[in-house]
C-alpha cells in the first residue's frame, strides 16, 4: 500500500484532505533523510554476518533477502501507521503500540526497545574491550579481555555523563555507517588477498588448509534470521527520522533505497568472509585477518566506531529513566540535577559492563539481541500495529497472506532464535564452543 492509499483511507480525517497538514514540518532533504537511514542501519553487527552464513550454509543469502524485503515492507508500514487516524501524527514507536493495543502495547514496545538501548552497549564493550585486547596482545601486554572491558567502561562512563540530550550525539551514528563501510571494503580486499584460493585459506597463524561450507544447515536458519534482524534493527529510530523530513511523501522510497543499500553492504561482506574462509570464519570477520596493518587499521576504526556509538544507546535508556523519574520537574538546582542525572548514567553503565564480563561472547549476544528483540520489533510488531489500527477489510487479500507470512515467520524466528541464542551463550560460557 503506497502513500496515497493511505491518505485516501485517512483523508476524511483532515480538513485539508492531507495527513501530512498537521505533521512537523522538517528541514532535512531527501538525500539527508537516506544518509540517517544507511547511518541508523549500517553498524557493527555487519561484521558478524558471515558468521551467520558459516551457521545456516549459503542458503543463508535467500534468509538475508527475505529479511530485507520484511524490513522495507515492515518499515513502510510502521510510518503509515503515525498517520492512521488522518488528524495528528503519533510522535514515536511506543505511541503506536498504545494506539494499536493500549497501555499494554506500549509497556510490551519499551521492554524490547529498552532490551536493545541496554544490550546495544553490552555487545560494543564486549567487541571494544576485544579488539584493544587484540591489538595489545600483540605488543606483549598481559592485561585480560575482562579488564579492558572494564577500562572501556570507566572511559565511557565520562562522555555519557556529560551528554545530556540526544542531538548532541546523533552525528555520531555518521560516523559508524562511514567505519562499517570502510572496515567491510578493507576485510573484503584483504581477505581475498589473503586466500591462495577459494579451495585453501592462510588461517591466523600461517596454518594453510582446505575451505569448507554447507548449502545449507536447517536447525540453524532461525538463529540466523536472528542475526539478520540484528543488522535491520534501528526503527525505533525511523519516526524521528521522518519527522525531520521535508517531504514525507517520500518516505517509501527513502527507506526502500536506504535498505537495499545497506544490504548490499552485508552480501558483499557476508560472501566474501564465508567464500574465503568457510567454517573457520569469525564474529567480528576481521578477526580472521593476519596480524599486520590491514588487521589493525580495521580494528581501530571499529573500535573508534563503537566506542562512540555507546553513547547512543546510553543517552537513549538513560532519558527514558530521568523522565520516568521526572527528573527537570523536582525543582532541584542545576547542580544537584547533574548529580542524580551523574548517579543513574554511572549505575546504568555498572549494569552493562557488569554483563559484558559475565558473557564476553559478541556472537553469541548479537544473536541473542537480535532474536529477542529486533526480530519482534523490526518485522512483527509493524505489521500487527497496521492491521489493528487500520482494519483487516482495508487490507488485499494478498497482502494480508504477506503480512502473515512475515508474523509467522518473525515470530517462530524470535522464538526459536532466542533459544538458539540462550543456548550458543550457554555454550560459549563453558567454552564448548570451537569458534
Amino acid at each position: 500500500m503506497q502513500e496515497a492509499d493511505v491518505e485516501s483511507i485517512a483523508s476524511s480525517g483532515s480538513l485539508e484532505g492531507d495527513i501530512y497538514a498537521n505533521a512537523p514540518a522538517g528541514k532535512a532533504t531527501n538525500f539527508q533523510t537516506y544518509v540517517n537511514v544507511v547511518s541508523v542501519l549500517a553498524g557493527a553487527g555487519t561484521l558478524g554476518l558471515p558468521a551467520a552464513l558459516r551457521d545456516a550454509g549459503w542458503l543463508g543469502l535467500l534468509i538475508l533477502a527475505l529479511a530485507c524485503a520484511m524490513a522495507i515492507y515492515s518499515n513502510q508500514k510502521l510510518i503509515q501507521c503515525l498517520y492512521h487516524d488522518g488528524r495528528n501524527r503519533l510522535r514515536e514507536y511506543p505511541d503506536v503500540a498504545h494506539a494499536a493495543f493500549g497501555m499494554p502495547g506500549r509497556i510490551l514496545v519499551t521492554f524490547f526497545y529498552n532490551s536493545i538501548a541496554l544490550g546495544g552497549p553490552v555487545l560494543y564493550l564486549i567487541l571494544t574491550g576485544t579488539n584493544i585486547h587484540d591489538l595489545a596482545s600483540s605488543v606483549g601486554s598481559t592485561i585480560t579481555l575482562k579488564q579492558w572491558i572494564m577500562v572501556a567502561a570507566a572511559i565511557m562512563t565520562v562522555p555519557i555523563i556529560i551528554t545530556k540530550t540526544m542531538r548532541e550525539v546523533a552525528v555520531l551514528s555518521i560516523f559508524g555507517a562511514l567505519a562499517t563501510t570502510i572496515v567491510v571494503f578493507i576485510v573484503a580486499v584483504a581477505a581475498i588477498v589473503d586466500s591462495k584460493n577459494f579451495d585453501t585459506i592462510a588461517a591466523p597463524g600461517g596454518v594453510v588448509g582446505p575451505v569448507e561450507h554447507d548449502i545449507v544447515i536447517p536447525r540453524q536458519l532461525p538463529i540466523a534470521l536472528a542475526t539478520f534482524a540484528f543488522s535491520y534493527g534501528g526503527n525505533v529510530i525511523f519516526p524521528h527520522v521522518e519527522e525531520s523530513m521535508k517531504n514525507k511523501r517520500a518516505w517509501n522510497k527513502i527507506i526502500l533505497w536506504g535498505i537495499l543499500t545497506v544490504t548490499a553492504l552485508y552480501f558483499l561482506c557476508a560472501t566474501t568472509g564465508y567464500a574465503v574462509y568457510g567454517h573457520g570464519v569469525k564474529s567480528p570477520i576481521y578477526l580472521n585477518l593476519p596480524g599486520g596493518v590491514t588487521r589493525t587499521i580495521s580494528t581501530i576504526i571499529i573500535t573508534l566506531h563503537v566506542l562512540l556509538a555507546i553513547p547512543l544507546f546510553m543517552t537513549t535508556f538513560n532519558l527514558q529513566v530521568e523522565r520516568a523519574l521526572k527528573l527537570e520537574h523536582r525543582g532541584l538546582s542545576k547542580r544537584a540535577e547533574w548529580g542524580y542525572r551523574a548517579i543513574i548514567r554511572t549505575l546504568s553503565m555498572i549494569l552493562v559492563a557488569t554483563i559484558a564480563l559475565f558473557f564476553p561472547y559478541f556472537g553469541q549476544m548479537m544473536s541473542l539481541l537480535g532474536a529477542l528483540s529486533d526480530g519482534m520489533l523490526t518485522f512483527v510488531f509493524p505489521v500487527v500495529f497496521y492491521i489493528k489500527l487500520f482494519g483487516i477489510k482495508k487490507v488485499g487479500k494478498l497482502e494480508l497472506l504477506a503480512m502473515a507470512f512475515i508474523v509467522v515467520i518473525g515470530v517462530a524466528g524470535s522464538a526459536i532464535g532466542t533459544v538458539d541464542a540462550v543456548k550458543e551463550l550457554a555454550k560459549a560460557y563453558r567454552g564448548e564452543l570451537d569458534h
